[in-house]
């Protein structure tokens, strides 16, 4: 028995590693399409002694989606076609944790701004500094890091002396993040939203837990990330998951490899508590993008969008560009 608990635990390994392979190839080639067409469209450069503006590209999923892992795989994938590559992360311009503190000391009445996630509880500034930074392609930039494991699990900024130093000039951006493209709903469709959350669905079964107020303040929040950050991003990749409930294994499944790797790590009350302050964003957000897609910078002239549907193993059963 043993050897066949090993065997399976083998095969579902590299079963994984196939799948990711796969992803990282597939995404990767939609990345370098990109790439190809924004450099056509603009020429090399405006000022012939600058280099290019990079290619942009967002990554959206839920947590525990494989975003991080992607990132990773698709550096290395373009690095290898000779393209210089950076990646970073919506959640590494987190507030600080004393800015978090003093966020939450303000809406004390709002249980989604007491923590980190939510649209609000980013620095969008910094954000909007770096990719900017990296856009001009002119010097170093300093890419900004959110160590997730300080204060018990929920987080603090990494000192600014400890942030990677990138050299020009770059290719491709790759910037990911839970909530990074989802856009806010005008008076009309936040109404209609409301409505639906006072029903019976189970598709609004979150954000019943929380108070009109509460969700029409993270609604208010993500205008700035409309205006600040999504005219920044040329091109996306959606990881799309079939059943939104599948967050919080995921989420799990990330939270035990920080305990096992010896960081601190949130309980399972925490986690569970923690998760269900990030589902309303899924469910306020989510319809509005199958239906619209994403706002982008307009450079590329058409599917500026690939979209993989994942099962409930993270799997991916298709892509499409139809949005």
């Amino acid at each position: 028995m043993p050897v066949i608990s090993s065997l399976d635990k083998a095969r579902r390994q590299r079963a994984i590693q196939l799948n990711v392979a796969d992803r990282v190839r597939r995404v990767g080639q939609f990345v370098l399409s990109k790439l190809a067409q924004k450099r056509s469209g603009l020429g090399s450069s405006d000022k012939a002694d600058l280099p290019a503006a990079p290619l942009v590209v967002g990554i959206n999923g839920p947590q525990g989606s494989g975003k991080t892992t992607m990132v990773r795989g698709l550096v290395d994938y373009l690095r290898a076609h000779k393209v210089s590559t950076v990646g970073f992360s919506l959640d590494d311009v987190y507030l600080t944790n004393a800015e978090q503190r003093n966020l939450a000391q303000t809406h004390t009445l709002n249980p989604l701004l007491q923590y980190r996630g939510q649209p609000g509880t980013h620095d969008v500034e910094l954000g909007r500094s770096t990719l900017m930074s990296l856009i001009r392609n002119t010097g170093p930039t300093a890419i900004p890091a959110y160590d997730k494991s300080r204060y018990g699990g929920y987080g603090d900024r990494v000192p600014r002396e400890q942030w990677t130093q990138v050299q020009p000039p770059v290719d491709v951006v790759l910037f990911e993040g839970w909530c990074l493209g989802f856009q806010s709903l005008d008076s009309a469709e936040f109404a209609r939203y409301i409505e639906r959350v006072h029903g019976d669905s189970v598709m609004y079964k979150y954000s019943r837990k929380f108070s009109d107020s509460n969700l029409a303040q993270v609604n208010a929040n993500l205008g700035s990330y409309e205006r600040e950050l999504y005219p920044l991003i040329d091109a996306w990749v959606w990881a799309r998951a079939a059943d939104l409930d599948v967050v919080y294994r995921w989420r799990k499944e990330q939270e035990d490899e920080l305990a096992a790797q010896g960081h601190d790590s949130l309980s399972d009350q925490q986690l569970e508590d923690f998760v269900t302050r990030f589902m309303p964003g899924y469910e306020m957000a989510m319809p509005k993008l199958d239906l619209c897609g994403f706002i982008s910078s307009g450079l590329i002239p058409e599917h500026d969008t690939l979209r993989m549907h994942l099962d409930l193993n993270r799997n991916v059963v298709a892509f499409d560009h139809q949005l």
